[in-house]
């Protein structure tokens, strides 16, 4: 019974060692064939090798093909260089992977400009309008489906017309010698496309399905450098392309523009000041707009007030900071502060240096006004991303009235203001930096109405304030910017400058009229030592004294008053 018993167990035991050795087989073979197939539908040409390999065994013998490469002759001539100098380095014992030909017919492999799987580059058509343009935005959709009249330059069309009529047949192309005159009655009817490299000042860059290229660099009708074949399989061929060959194609990035923020009045006191004190929450008044306005290289404020320990401001015309009141600037992303304001030395100039010295502390640079009147008449200036700016700022209207806001060689305070001083301290600094920015604190418009409604003289510019503005554009000054204003002035492109005439609020606690609720912030791009864009975001303020991004409908009736004003320069 027991040796039954023996074979039993032995006849199992053997069982399961033959069902053991089926799972490792099993295990073996399932994930080879797996792995195999894999490779079969999404690199053949690895498959092709490898097969080969195994068939020869250890043959020394090594197949190198070469390949006959045609890049297309609307290709810009710097990358063609670039393309050929790569390709031709590649090779093998003496051989090389490619050849350049003239002719697409007798190319194994064409690049161009397309769509297409694989490409080596990408970069944009932009959509543009005039600078003086309300609308902000189009989609593709429209775009693409021939609801503007489209305007391209003669440089942009050349280098993309057989790839713009193939792949946007319904889009109808105007060629044009001079896009800004082109383009400036056409709102609504058309837009233009150009390169990047093509913007300028004058034109109004499009958001594009809500994306804005300066911002992400990845938006608008897509342009690729790409790799054709139709003999071969072009994976293989793309891959060693691809891990070549290296193109910026329009070299714009975040570490090529750079991207500053300017904002209007910050007035840290009174009704704002309460509410901050209530809470106990001292960003408060950047809680929905100091995300947006931190992100930037630099971020630019014009402070009316000092800061005063203890400071219980709530109402008049005598205007003091908590120095608690420092985070709002922090939770703003402050870089620099303006001082060219007419309130910092309400409670006496003292206080006005110690909050100077609190800045130099904290690292925020300054501008307009300083410890002294040497001080205060420093420019600004600072190198972002390869651009050389400089930032001037003048009061004018303290200036011509005398009082104790100026500085003094013993006393802190505003820089003051002459037209000979303007042309002076511009003509010193225009050989030295790329672009000048000159701010003024400039007379105010108090022609505010009894009630809550429009007035539209305070939109305009005030008695001598364009003629003075003008004048720094004509000493060199590249952007002129009036930060005096309570509520928005008009802008316009003078000669070879802009002028922004006042920005309007942007921290304070004027809730009672629109205008004073509205605010403009200016982001400048510049490249290579230009300013290529200003892009104008409008914002507002309500009863709880919060500033915003004003949405669409906020945004046109303020962008609509600035334009009607505009009539009147």
């Amino acid at each position: 019974m027991g040796d039954k018993k023996n074979v039993d167990v032995e006849q199992k035991e053997l069982k399961k060692g033959k069902n053991r050795w089926y799972i490792y087989l099993l295990a073996t073979i399932i994930p080879f064939f797996v792995v195999f197939f894999y490779f079969l539908f999404t690199d053949t040409d690895l498959v092709e090798h490898t097969i080969g390999f195994t068939i020869k065994g250890n043959s020394t013998k090594v197949m190198y093909e070469t390949f006959d490469v045609y890049i297309d002759e609307l290709v810009k001539e710097e990358f063609r260089e670039e393309i050929t100098v790569s390709l031709m380095n590649i090779g093998f014992n003496g051989k090389g992977r490619f050849r350049i030909v003239e002719s697409k017919e007798r190319a194994d492999v064409s690049i161009g400009y397309g769509i297409g799987e694989y490409f080596i580059s990408s970069g944009y058509l932009l959509p543009v309008g005039h600078m003086y343009w309300i609308e902000d935005s189009i989609s593709s959709e429209a775009l693409e489906k021939g609801r503007y009249s489209t305007l391209v330059s003669t440089i942009t069309y050349q280098e993309y017309d057989h790839f713009l009529t193939t792949h946007y047949p319904e889009i109808s192309f105007e060629v044009v010698d001079n896009m800004v005159e082109s383009i400036e009655g056409g709102e609504g009817v058309s837009v233009g496309l150009v390169k990047p490299e093509e913007l300028s000042k004058e034109l109004k860059l499009l958001k594009l399905d809500n994306e804005y290229y300066l911002d992400t660099f990845d938006s608008g009708l897509e342009v690729s450098l790409i790799i054709e074949s139709k003999q071969y399989n072009l994976s293989f061929i793309a891959n060693i392309i691809q891990k070549n060959v290296s193109i910026d194609s329009d070299g714009f990035s975040i570490n090529s523009v750079a991207k500053v923020n300017m904002t209007g009045v910050t007035a840290l006191t009174r009704g704002l000041g309460q509410v901050m004190d209530q809470h106990k929450d001292y960003d408060y008044p950047a809680e929905f707009i100091g995300e947006f306005l931190g992100d930037a290289d630099l971020t630019h404020v014009s402070s009316e007030t000092s800061f005063v320990e203890g400071c219980t401001s709530y109402s008049g015309m005598k205007f003091c900071s908590r120095p608690e009141y420092i985070e709002t600037l922090f939770a703003s992303g402050v870089d620099v502060v303006e001082l060219t304001g007419n309130h910092n030395n309400d409670f006496g100039s003292k206080y006005n240096t110690q909050t100077i010295n609190t800045y130099i502390e904290e690292g925020i640079a300054y501008f307009g006004g300083g410890l002294d009147a040497e001080d205060g008449a420093k420019p600004y200036i600072v190198e972002v991303d390869g651009n050389k700016i400089a930032f001037l700022g003048y009061n004018y209207f303290d200036t011509m009235l005398n009082t104790g806001a100026i500085a003094t060689t013993s006393r802190a305070g505003a820089n003051s203001y002459s037209d000979s001083k303007v042309k002076e301290n511009i003509e010193e600094i225009r050989d030295e930096v790329d672009i000048i920015i000159v701010d003024f604190q400039f007379s105010e418009c108090y022609s505010y109405p009894p009630s809550d409604e429009i007035y539209p003289l305070c939109y305009k510019p005030v008695y001598k304030q364009a003629s003075t503005f003008r004048k720094a554009i004509d000493y060199g000054a590249d952007i002129v910017i009036g930060t005096q204003a309570h509520q928005p002035q008009t802008y316009e492109l003078y000669e070879d400058g802009v002028i922004f005439y006042g920005l309007g609020n942007l921290y304070f606690d004027q809730v009672r009229w629109i205008g004073t609720r509205q605010g403009m912030v200016l982001t400048h791009y510049f490249k290579g030592g230009d300013l290529i864009q200003t892009k104008i975001t409008p914002t507002i303020f309500d009863s709880a004294l919060q500033v915003k991004v004003a949405d669409e409908d906020d945004a046109v009736l303020l962008l609509e008053l600035l334009e009607t004003a505009r009539e009147y320069l």
